[in-house]
């Protein structure tokens, strides 16, 4: 008989990003959402789930954002820029990729 190997659990990109969000939560810090569309949004991080990320100016926003994770690029802390922009040009965001719209006849 042949012994069936083992291998050790690892971490999945969602289970990593989950933990990451939920420690972004818990400790109340403002953080800077980029989403896939180029725009950014600052904010606290209040609550997350599998879908959805609800972002607030303020700890107790009354309306806060409700971001949909397959719209995040990346989400960095207020203090730093976003790693591999040059901070003389990172108020200036430029979108990579900007889609083809349809022509209309």
């Amino acid at each position: 008989m042949k012994k069936k190997e083992t291998r050790p659990k690892r971490s999945s990109r969602k289970e990593l990003q989950y933990q990451q969000l939920v420690a972004q939560s818990a400790n109340r810090a403002p953080v800077v959402v980029h989403l896939s569309n180029g725009t950014r949004l600052q904010g606290v991080v209040l609550a997350t789930d599998n879908y959805m990320l609800l972002l607030g100016r303020q700890l107790d926003d009354p309306q806060p954002t409700l971001v949909y994770k397959q719209a995040i690029c990346l989400v960095t802390p207020l203090d730093t820029p976003a790693v591999g922009i040059d901070p003389a040009i990172a108020a200036e965001f430029v979108p990579i990729y900007i889609p083809r719209t349809r022509k209309r006849r």
